[in-house]
């Protein structure tokens, strides 16, 4: 049977680092910046919250650079078409939780217009994502949670998934609770930990430090270019496989609750979003092995 180790539920990757802004500000958007200023990027795709709304956004330089601060994840790369062809960006960054980083990389590697996106996308950054809600579904969420309705500020990790307050109050929040509130093709999820970008970004509980786990050459090469570009901008501080068990620890919780509404649905004859009968079958094939599998071969 599937063994939900930190092999499969974070997949390979070349370091883990801890990074601390000395500004004060979101690390990650620190290093989009540097990378604007240093021209290695001329675009980033991702999303933002207006109103009660996620929506795509492009980022060109001399725009504010932002990354989302709330689960909240909608339509991230709606925008590449147009990035590309419309406006001739040619070193894009890609901010997006792993849906939206998979049909991405079917979009370049499976030949659906990979003739005007292939060369076009200079880093994705894949955000490590719980599963993402809408804002009413959000409001509905921290009501559960705290039997108040209160506005949400941001979203981190710290042994657990937590939501801050814009007044500061942090509320932990129940996996067993949010999984119910989320959007439902999440529930169906496997690729928590962003397997197939450059680097999986997560926040952490001070709005200064995240963590970043480069998978790619093409990662680990971009953060040493930053640092080597603006030193003084940086602390960054190497993490071990066990400095990461809270996290391993948090997505193994949140895959089994995924797990059990994938194979519900199947038991039942239900489609299930997100999958097809070969990718189902892929899957009943290692959940129910005794064989060794190469987990980075079968992103689910």
């Amino acid at each position: 049977m599937l063994e939900l180790n930190s092999r499969f539920l974070i997949g390979s990757y070349k370091k883990a680092v801890e990074v601390e802004s000395r500004t004060g500000n979101n690390p990650l958007e620190e290093l989009l910046s540097v990378m604007f200023d240093s021209n290695m990027i001329d675009g980033i795709l991702s999303s933002r919250i207006e109103g009660e709304f996620s929506v795509p956004f492009l980022v060109v330089k001399g725009d504010r650079v932002e990354v989302p601060s709330l689960n909240r994840f909608f339509g991230s790369v709606a925008l590449l078409k147009k990035a590309i062809q419309k406006y001739r960006l040619s070193r894009i960054a890609v901010v997006a939780p792993s849906c939206a980083i998979d049909g991405l990389n079917k979009t370049q590697y499976y030949g659906i217009g990979c003739n005007w996106v292939k060369t076009a996308v200079a880093l994705k950054v894949g955000i490590l994502c719980t599963g993402s809600l809408t804002g009413k579904a959000l409001t509905a969420e921290v009501l559960h949670l705290t039997g108040k309705e209160k506005r949400i500020k941001r979203f981190f990790y710290d042994g657990g998934l937590f939501y801050q307050t814009e007044e500061g109050e942090l509320i932990p929040v129940n996996l067993s609770v949010h999984h119910h509130y989320i959007n439902a093709a999440c529930r169906y999820c496997l690729n928590l930990s962003a397997k197939g970008t450059d680097i999986t970004y997560f926040p952490l509980k001070e709005e200064n430090r995240a963590v970043f786990i480069v998978r790619s050459e093409r990662g680990w090469r971009v953060v040493a270019s930053v640092q080597k570009e603006r030193p003084e901008l940086f602390r960054f501080r190497r993490l071990k496989k066990e400095d990461l068990e809270g996290i391993v620890s948090l997505l193994r919780e949140k895959a089994l609750l995924n797990i059990d509404d994938i194979l519900e649905r199947v038991e039942l004859g239900l489609p299930v979003p997100k999958w097809n009968d070969n990718k189902l079958r892929k899957f009943y094939r290692i959940w129910n092995a005794v064989e060794d599998y190469n987990f980075e071969e079968e992103v689910f």
